[in-house]
């Protein structure tokens, strides 16, 4: 199911285009017109194995939503709950419950077609449950290339798709990229490479995507099953922590904003920030002499979004030791502030979660009806909550130990006497001298 079907479909495919949908709304609107359409829908067996999916954040009550305080998957929520209002206002506006297939959905159940909850409910399945498949059609070279063949690169943007077949796997977290749903224009169909030689009978797996936290699966998907694999992250607004140090650094940002397509991220592992990060903190801090000499001109504006991806590029080193160290200040106030947000702590967190997973084990060998009612659902969802948490804060700890050892290599370098430091030897305190501005090109 993909726009292309919303676009094909005798329920709402003229409507999808004359009111020119985006792909996210057409998508909405035909699975709520195929669940309207009940058994007479092509696409009947799936939704009906879709239930209610009152376990995806999307779909919680504001006493579930608190127990994300100090989180930045509150604002993330915040921001896709104010996403579906938006979405419903604009089907609404455009017609949507007028559809023939909305109106017989309101008289046998009373209630619209399209609402905040239903939209909810389409976009918590579509964000737990669809797939970004490439499905362009590979150009053909005049002459022969075989240098892309047997790539995973993508041709061409990607499409957003439910695959019924694929949903109904189970993930693994053994299974990484290579067990990656991917569409094969020659074969027009849906493919699954298997992650390990797999028995006769055995079930089949496939991956929820590389390098997720905990956060992701418990944002996406709402659940963090056991044993998933954690690739620890916290994910806080450059914009919270960084204050520009004078208009030029601000025009420069505004530049960096339009670049990402979105307000620059600050994400914090337990290494610390990536090399794209801490080139924005510099963007930031940085003194005007350094960003002139980085290529930001003295007329450069907001607009010029080309010359800040070259920019971005040189200041993915070092440029001066003080710069440097005020960078490294901002990451320690940053970090310290992010833990200082949380209402318990991250052994608080460890402590209730191994408690709720024992008493959660204790029930399933009991036979207890608990564990099939509601409240085993808030069991497992509070399970899933904590262990984001402590994900996120995983990587704050982390990252304040990796934060601190940077610092003491630089006053070390400082404290050495003689010529201030190059860029170079600064470089090195981070493990790293690549000046690869691919990044932000």
């Amino acid at each position: 199911m993909t726009a292309n079907t919303a676009v094909k479909s005798k329920l709402c495919g003229n409507f999808v285009k004359s009111a020119e949908l985006p792909e996210w709304q057409a998508l909405v609107l035909h699975l709520l017109c195929e669940r309207a359409a009940g058994a007479d829908s092509f696409w009947a067996p799936y939704i009906s194995v879709l239930g209610q999916q009152r376990h995806h954040p999307l779909l919680w009550g504001s006493e579930l939503q608190g127990q994300l305080a100090g989180s930045p998957m509150l604002r993330l929520l915040t921001d896709r709950l104010q996403q579906v209002h938006e979405d419903t206002e604009q089907l609404v506006a455009a017609g949507a419950n007028q559809l023939e297939v909305a109106q017989r959905w309101e008289q046998q159940t009373q209630s619209p077609l399209v609402s905040l909850a239903s939209v909810a409910w389409a976009a918590a399945v579509l964000l737990g449950r669809s797939f970004q498949l490439d499905m362009s059609e590979p150009e053909l070279p005049l002459e022969p290339d075989m240098s892309w063949y047997g790539s995973w690169q993508a041709h061409g943007p990607a499409v957003l798709a439910l695959v019924p077949w694929a949903d109904m796997l189970r993930h693994s977290s053994e299974a990484g990229e290579g067990a990656m749903l991917a569409y094969d224009p020659e074969a027009r169909a849906a493919l699954l490479a298997a992650h390990k030689p797999y028995a006769p009978g055995a079930e089949v797996f496939d991956s929820h995507g590389p390098g997720l936290s905990w956060a992701d699966l418990i944002m996406d998907h709402g659940c963090v099953g056991e044993g998933a694999s954690d690739n620890p992250r916290y994910d806080a607004l450059l914009s919270q922590h960084l204050q520009p140090r004078g208009p030029r650094n601000a025009a420069l940002l505004e530049a960096l904003t339009t670049l990402t397509g979105g307000p620059p991220a600050l994400v914090l592992t337990p290494s610390g920030p990536d090399v794209t990060c801490m080139a924005a903190l510099r963007a930031g801090i940085a003194s005007d002499a350094e960003l002139i000499k980085a290529g930001w001109r003295s007329g450069s504006k907001g607009s010029d979004v080309e010359l800040c991806a070259r920019v971005m590029g040189r200041l993915s080193v070092p440029v001066s030791l003080a710069t440097e160290r005020r960078v490294l200040q901002l990451l320690e106030q940053a970090v310290q502030a992010c833990v200082a947000a949380y209402p318990a702590t991250i052994d608080a967190d460890r402590q209730e979660l191994q408690q709720l997973v024992q008493q959660q084990q204790q029930q399933q060998q009991d036979g207890d009806s608990i564990a099939e009612s509601a409240e085993a659902e808030g069991l497992q969802i509070r399970i899933g909550v904590l262990r984001a948490l402590i994900s996120e804060k995983t990587a704050l700890l982390g990252c304040a130990e990796a934060v601190a050892a940077w610092q003491s290599a630089v006053g070390a370098l400082a404290a050495g006497g003689g010529a201030q430091p190059t860029p170079e030897q600064l470089a090195a305190v981070y493990g790293s001298n690549s000046d690869d501005d691919d990044g932000w090109t």
